[in-house]
């Protein structure tokens, strides 16, 4: 886990550093994937701030805690953090959880067609070569879910079968980051 912490308005002294890292380490106990992790701690006023982010496997997470007492505020952002991590790992663990899933599994072709440069006419028996293909397994399971293995994995899309309809669906990370869900309509 690499940590680095930033101070605003307030003088970053040894002993304040090696309280931080010795909370953020008490975070591995409930998260086994911790990355990066970024502290900032600020002081406005008679406002206290501490700000942690941190990316672990896939997820980023934000907290953040504002008292009058420096230390306090990190104690506050470390309890809201290790309750995130935890919901996270529970719901992880709950979804990973074999033999409850409805529906059935659904094996999709993926081929990626080799198409002609511009320069060159197609004529109309023109057949693309095919560069690669793979299968991939859409596994049953709920949109929340699929949500989810999409964040934790280091994937874009994520093809599933909806457990609640029996259809295939997808889930896919857009260009600006959002996501969207694709399911087909009934006819």
């Amino acid at each position: 886990m690499q940590v680095s912490i930033t101070g605003r308005h307030v003088e970053l002294t040894e002993p304040m550093k090696a309280y931080v890292s010795d909370k953020l380490q008490h975070l591995k106990h409930s998260f086994d994937h911790l990355l990066d992790v970024h502290v900032v701690l600020s002081v406005e006023k008679f406002r206290q701030r501490c700000e942690v982010s941190m990316q672990a496997n896939g997820i980023n997470i934000h907290g953040s805690d504002e008292t009058e007492d420096m230390y306090a505020s990190i104690d506050g952002v470390v309890d809201k953090i290790n309750r995130q991590l935890k919901r996270y790992r529970s719901k992880l663990h709950r979804h990973q959880a074999g033999g409850r899933r409805e529906g059935r599994k659904i094996n999709i072709s993926h081929s990626v067609l080799d198409l002609a440069s511009a320069s060159e006419e197609l004529t109309e028996d023109h057949q693309p070569a095919t560069l690669r293909h793979e299968s991939i397994e859409a596994k049953p399971m709920n949109v929340d879910e699929a949500v989810m293995q999409l964040e934790l994995g280091n994937r874009d899309l994520l093809f599933f079968t909806n457990s609640q309809s029996d259809s295939l669906n997808a889930v896919y990370r857009r260009p600006d980051g959002a996501l969207s869900w694709i399911e087909p309509e009934a006819a």
